[in-house]
């Protein structure tokens, strides 16, 4: 960790993620369209066209940012994120709201790979000295901390103005945007090639056993880990948490993320398959428990799932960076992310549909069940990641 804290490209690229991973809107947008004026079956169709559109542009977005070069791609992503959160604040109408939400897709969707491909090959070629591991621990731990900070302020902002949490990240956007600026671009990853040059490095990728197997464990632990989110806001009301318990519940799992995080950093290649089968086995293990003691959950076992998912994400997102060559590897997470997405459109709505309609406990429980299966299907490509004796 030392290594990379002492590498200046390394350090403006933490800071410059920490500005971009600020999530004030997450505990109150839905909160703001309700002020607004609008309906809470308008807000829920904003949001399913919002998942339909970033699952749609997740693969055609990973293809354009493998063209476009890593630094013009980062750029896009942090002007992006500027232009849409400041839409979000000047919306007024139902035609606004859905445009400003397919805006956010597509920003979604160029998120997938952008920040991990860019740092990779940063430490490729700007910095050699840095091992990827250490790197990536460090920026995921910093992004997870930037998580942490918003998620405590998002409500004291939003009591000052409505529009303020959405207006301080736009403006914490555009501050990672003039950072970026003072990054180097990334010898030889604009990729200018015909559309039948990039169909053809896709099927030489399609065709490695290990790009296979990091694009499936990948949607896997996306799935499985990302889905259950929806499951706490239920939690916090069927046991009747105040909005300030539920604010905590929710910094407690950042913390634990920044935690995965950082413990990601210390996971050597030999051991990768170790921490991508801990990552699954303790999200199912926190599934369970919560399913069975669920007051214990806000304050122990959500924190689980959080430790678990970044620390498995965080390695497989070295290991996929590792074994994807530079000119499909934006369009490869991109990949991951769409296919990920697409259980998740389906997962999310069903998990948050029979929490209402029989219990949270029983959600939780049935997503543990649907873990196993996932835990199958899982296993193989795990024990492939381990390095022969």
């Amino acid at each position: 960790m030392r290594a990379a804290l002492r590498s200046r490209i390394i350090r403006t690229f933490a800071i410059a993620q920490f500005l971009l991973e600020v999530q004030f809107w997450f505990p109150i947008w839905l909160i703001y369209l309700l002020d607004m004026g609008f309906s809470l079956t308008t807000a829920v169709l904003a949001d399913g066209v919002f998942r339909i559109a970033s699952v749609a542009c997740e693969f055609p977005v990973g293809v354009i940012a493998d063209r476009i070069g890593r630094r013009r791609t980062y750029l896009a992503l942090a002007g992006g994120s500027v232009l849409t959160f400041a839409a979000i604040t000047q919306i007024r109408s139902v035609g606004a709201l859905f445009a400003v939400w397919v805006l956010w897709a597509v920003l979604w969707a160029l998120s997938s790979g952008a920040a991990s491909t860019y740092l990779y090959e940063l430490c490729a070629q700007q910095a050699p000295e840095v091992s990827p591991t250490r790197a990536f621990g460090l920026v995921r731990a910093v992004g997870s901390g930037s998580v942490l900070v918003s998620l405590l302020a998002a409500g004291y902002l939003y009591e000052v103005d409505p529009r303020l949490p959405f207006a301080v990240t736009s403006a914490l956007a555009a501050a990672a945007f003039l950072l970026a600026l003072t990054l180097p671009e990334i010898r030889a990853s604009r990729v200018a090639t015909t559309l039948s040059s990039v169909a053809a490095d896709l099927r030489g990728a399609v065709a490695d056993a290990r790009i296979r197997r990091a694009v499936w464990l990948g949607a896997l632990l996306l799935l499985f880990g990302w889905s259950a989110r929806i499951l706490f806001q239920p939690l916090a009301l069927d046991l009747d948490m105040s909005a300030q318990a539920t604010g905590w519940m929710y910094a407690v799992f950042a913390a634990a993320s920044l935690v995965g995080g950082l413990a990601a950093g210390y996971v050597t290649a030999p051991r990768r398959w170790a921490a991508t089968a801990a990552a699954f086995l303790l999200t199912f293990v926190g599934l369970v428990a919560t399913s069975q003691a669920i007051w214990l959950g806000p304050f122990v076992f959500l924190p689980l799932l959080g430790f678990a998912y970044t620390l498995g994400t965080t390695v497989l997102e070295v290991f996929t960076n590792e074994v994807t060559p530079p000119p499909v590897r934006a369009t490869i997470f991109g990949l991951i992310a769409c296919l990920g997405g697409i259980g998740i459109a389906v997962a999310r709505p069903g998990l948050g549909i029979l929490s209402g309609d029989r219990s949270v406990p029983f959600a939780f429980g049935l997503w543990a069940a649907a873990g196993v299966i996932l835990l199958a299907l899982a296993a193989p490509a795990i024990r492939r990641m381990r390095p022969p004796s």
